[in-house]
């Protein structure tokens, strides 16, 4: 029996152990959105998939679709997030808000090519800024906003229009972050009401 193969560039989200050496894992990618996959043996010490399956790690894989679940035969590691901001706390809470995010709010397997880009957009921001006292939480603010915006959870209130100039674009730079200082208070307000349906605040 032939299994097609599907590659895609993805973000592994979580992970947990499954038997001896096998895992499972919740990955966001670009292709196929956010899949619930396997992995067999990753966990020995032979395994030559293990080093891009670290949580939290960027890499290109390859799937085939079992019965009930994607099953990884190939990964390409890029980058392990985890290990580029373990020095630096604030950036790998910051890290982690956002990934967290993701897996409270994507559900079941759907493209979304652009969510992808906002969040690997806001991790290379992220990776080389050198924020100063503020920034990294207004940075983190929009960030938030861009993902509701993008899954419709941001266009339940009132003031969605103050925040355009934050939502047009998926891009960065210290003006951006400097003018979300403005209205950080709204913006903390207009997060916390997309989220009420869910009970989730920040």
């Amino acid at each position: 029996m032939s299994h097609n193969i599907y590659n895609t560039e993805g973000i592994i989200l979580s992970s947990f152990g499954v038997g001896e050496a096998n895992k499972f894992f919740n990955i966001f990618t670009k292709e196929l959105g956010l899949i619930q996959a396997t992995a067999q043996s990753v966990r020995e010490l032979k395994s030559k998939n293990r080093y891009g399956l670290q949580d939290f790690s960027v890499s290109d894989f390859s799937f085939v679709r079992g019965k009930e679940i994607w099953r990884i035969t190939n990964v390409a590691p890029q980058e392990n997030l985890f290990f580029k901001f373990q020095e630096d706390r604030k950036k790998l809470d910051s890290l982690v808000q956002i990934l967290s995010l993701l897996k409270q709010f994507l559900h079941g397997e759907e493209k979304n090519e652009e969510l992808f880009d906002i969040v690997l957009n806001a991790i290379g921001f992220l990776k080389n800024a050198n924020f100063k006292v503020g920034e990294l939480e207004n940075f983190g603010l929009i960030v938030k906003m861009r993902i509701l915006n993008n899954l419709g959870y941001f266009d339940k209130g009132s003031q969605k229009e103050i925040f355009s100039e934050f939502l047009q674009t998926n891009n960065f730079d210290e003006n951006i972050i400097d003018k979300l200082g403005k209205v950080k208070k709204e913006a903390i307000n207009e997060i916390n009401y997309s989220l009420e349906d869910v009970q989730l605040q920040f």
